[in-house]
């Protein structure tokens, strides 16, 4: 079994959880991954040590501000938090574990800040795999995101949710629910960032995800100006990872050897 290492660490001045897998070589690139909304740590299951067990490379995970173990959100947040995390939570973490070469591995909303953060920390990230990402709160994102009021309000999803993240729930879930329903939310679409990605990029889909897929893959191929590979997995949802997880292991294998 990999040494794995849990422990909290100061990110933008916020406690968050975090998880090394593996020892760091600083001859060798380290893959950080990324949650999505009102995910955590134990969301990804085994597949971050999969991805070390294939690849040989050392892996950060982490809780963002409000999730999981992490400091919890004290009120809602306005703003397009995507580009927030993006910048001086990540840059904390980079530091925090002396970082120079890193490999981001983001699902869903963590998808997106993967790709901000490869315009703004062009110095450290070799290259983003980004799993699902939602840059544009289309229709059927918008949908989606209903459904999980619904089953949170009269379902069991908000049973399930408590056991990852705890008092701090409510406060985390219709952080993410108001800002998705935002019109100011909804008009940003990263194009901005994506045009300044310059590392290589792979982005991987499931063709039966319920969030809707192909508006986020026609802007990635509009805008990212840098060598980019999509994969769509056909019969696999929103989280892609773990319902073909050997497929999208092998996947971030092979692009990691390509950097």
């Amino acid at each position: 079994m990999p040494v794995r290492n849990d422990t909290f660490i100061q990110a933008a001045g916020r406690r968050l959880r975090s998880r090394q897998i593996g020892d760091i070589n600083q001859d060798k690139p380290v893959l950080v991954f990324l949650h999505g909304a009102i995910d955590s740590i134990e969301m990804w299951r085994d597949f971050p040590a999969q991805v070390h067990k294939e690849t040989g490379l050392a892996v950060i995970i982490y809780e963002r501000w409000g999730h999981g173990q992490s400091e919890p959100l004290a009120t809602f947040r306005e703003g397009d938090t995507r580009v927030e995390e993006a910048g001086e939570p990540l840059r904390d973490i980079f530091e925090h574990y002396d970082l120079n070469s890193v490999i981001l591995v983001g699902h869903s909303y963590g998808g997106v800040i993967a790709l901000v953060a490869a315009s703004l920390h062009k110095d450290v990230i070799l290259g983003v795999v980004s799993i699902v990402p939602q840059m544009i709160i289309h229709p059927q994102c918008l949908a989606g995101a209903n459904e999980a009021k619904e089953g949170f309000e009269n379902g069991n999803l908000r049973d399930k949710l408590f056991k990852l993240h705890g008092e701090g729930l409510d406060t985390l879930f219709y952080d993410w629910i108001k800002r998705v329903n935002s019109e100011a939310y909804q008009a940003e679409d990263c194009s901005q960032y994506l045009q300044q990605i310059t590392c290589p990029v792979l982005q991987i889909f499931g063709n039966e995800d319920a969030y809707g897929y192909l508006p986020n893959l026609d802007l990635s191929e509009k805008h990212i100006p840098s060598n980019l590979s999509i994969n769509v997995i056909p019969d696999a949802g929103h989280y892609v990872h773990l319902e073909a997880k050997s497929t999208v292991v092998d996947a971030v294998k092979e692009f990691c050897l390509t950097l």
